[in-house]
């Protein structure tokens, strides 16, 4: 029975705007997607509060072009009816009735049914049978879209981790932190999709996929063919070609094994040394100081992220970082030492450095050695069209592929590939590949996007600048706001930015289009 709740006067909530109210201890988050040229016309709706992803309160995002966007993790849900449109949320809000009378919004707390994403007619599509080979973020994200459009055929997900899909992405943050157990590392999959009758979830390796014939070779022996595949296999961590590799507590961290070990084997005051200064690097280097490890990075660059972020970001970064304890050493490891496990670690500048474990970051490599019948890139990558297809009913997604990739500087329709390897670009491209396997013809025209966790301070990075002729600085890495801007020809190709949660969620959708710089730091108030 339909019971209305008064939430707020109309008045409080003007047009293009959103609100989080609390009735009867439920969070409801109001929109009025109204016009403020017709504000007489309000169009009113209410959601769920919180990001079903993680959690965060979506009255803190951006509302633009029709769409909510997650402050957090950008996630972006429908104004119209709350379906999902942009991972990492792989389900779309719960919607309440709302009816607007006497100057006031009436909210009905019994929900409607969940919009479904894409139509909501059932869509067979072309084939019949779907294999999704892998087990992470991709994999979740094409597996989700198929079952949300209404296929009706079969998918068949192979995943070799026994827990996947699970976010991949709190093994750097959280678990080396001790803020998180292994077992507690959350799943991707909404629960109702895994109990989804057309999904099966296979945890088996596969150990060849014929790429012509479409046939699957399994660890056990097994040979399916399907009608149509996609690749979402990832990558797999690089580990140093040099004496004492073998020894234990020489750890990699691409798994919940990995990151267990390493919570397991490092506390209070023990030495750990970190091989590599990327972003996985930094995000354990953060997480184990947290809990007292005394933390060594050792890197030849000196600087860390400068390939990503600029020389001069590079040692910004660094500063907060040494700031908090961490040591820097520019050198190259020549050779772990130890009886059974790692004791310490030969630097090529003469140096030992103690060890009571090690944890390697020096990059990965596309995970495509089974793959036959295909010609790989020279780095072991997969090239794409924009519609991530590979080849007839194959298509490629995440680390492995390489995909056109338009220049935000250069003239308009001017791509170059890219292979970038980010968790949600990889959901992102998931997403269309799954959506063109059922017959559609939907291109990759998002912006790039990665989170990473320092000190409880989260970084948010849209674009991809591969290069820049100007860089814009407001604070520095380490205060509780500050933002950087990359540009070439005066048009934005990147943003780097803590503490401005609105506006990169409003600059996440403003960025599908060629942006100035003067423009961006308007948004930004730089």
């Amino acid at each position: 029975m339909t019971r209305w709740i008064e939430a707020m006067q109309v008045a409080a909530l003007p047009a293009q705007s959103m609100r989080r109210v609390e009735l009867e201890g439920v969070p409801v988050l109001l929109v009025n997607a109204g016009t403020s040229s017709h504000p007489q016309d309000p169009q009113v709706r209410a959601f769920t509060a919180d990001c079903p992803h993680a959690g965060a309160p979506l009255e803190q995002g951006a509302l633009c072009e029709g769409r909510i966007v997650c402050p957090w993790h950008k996630a972006a849900f429908a104004v119209e009816n709350g379906q999902w449109l942009e991972p990492p949320a792989l389900e779309g809000l719960k919607t309440y009735p709302v009816r607007v009378e006497s100057d006031a919004v009436f909210v009905d707390l019994e929900p409607e049914r969940a919009a479904p994403q894409g139509p909501k007619q059932a869509r067979p599509g072309p084939q019949r049978r779907i294999a999704i080979i892998g087990g992470g973020a991709a994999a979740a994200a094409a597996a989700a879209t198929l079952l949300e459009v209404g296929f009706t055929g079969e998918v068949t997900m192979f995943a070799a981790e026994p827990q996947a899909p699970y976010d991949r992405t709190c093994l750097s943050k959280f678990v080396p932190a001790g803020e998180m157990k292994p077992g507690e590392v959350p799943a991707i999959l909404p629960e109702a999709l895994t109990r989804d009758p057309r999904l099966r979830i296979e945890h088996r390796e596969v150990t060849r996929f014929d790429v012509p014939t479409r046939q699957v070779t399994l660890a056990d022996g097994r040979q399916p063919a399907f009608d149509a595949v996609l690749i979402a296999s990832g990558s797999v961590p690089v580990r140093p070609g040099i004496a004492g590799a073998e020894l234990g507590r020489v750890f990699t961290l691409r798994t919940l094994a990995d990151a267990g070990g390493i919570l397991e084997v490092l506390s209070l005051g023990d030495p750990a040394v970190i091989l590599g200064d990327s972003f996985i690097g930094l995000e354990t280097a953060s997480a184990l100081r947290k809990r007292g490890v005394e933390v060594t990075i050792v890197a030849p660059s000196g600087l860390p992220l400068q390939r990503a972020l600029g020389a001069r970001v590079g040692g910004l970064m660094r500063d907060w970082h040494e700031a908090k304890g961490v040591v820097f050493r520019r050198a190259k490891a020549v050779r772990f030492v130890g009886d059974g496990n790692v004791e310490s670690v030969e630097l090529d500048d003469g140096r030992t450095v103690h060890a009571k474990a090690v944890i390697v970051g020096i990059g990965v490599r596309p995970a495509t050695q089974f793959l036959s019948g295909i010609e790989l890139d020279e780095d072991g990558g997969v090239s794409v069209d924009s519609t991530m297809r590979a080849a007839p009913d194959v298509y490629a997604v995440g680390d492995i592929a390489r995909f056109p990739l338009d220049s935000m500087a250069g003239s308009p329709g001017s791509a170059q590939k890219a292979r970038i390897e980010h968790w949600r670009v990889a959901q992102q491209q998931a997403r269309i590949a799954a959506l063109n396997l059922l017959g559609e013809n939907v291109r990759y025209e998002g912006v790039p996007f990665f989170w990473t966790q320092h000190y409880d301070k989260r970084l948010d990075y849209l674009g991809h600048a591969g290069n820049w002729d100007d860089m814009v600085i407001s604070g520095r890495p380490g205060d509780e706001r500050f933002g950087i801007l990359y540009s070439q020809q005066g048009q934005v190709q990147a943003v780097l930015a803590c503490g401005y949660e609105r506006e990169m969620a409003f600059l996440s959708e403003r960025m599908r289009e060629r942006l100035s710089t003067d423009e961006a730091r308007t948004i930004l108030g730089l």
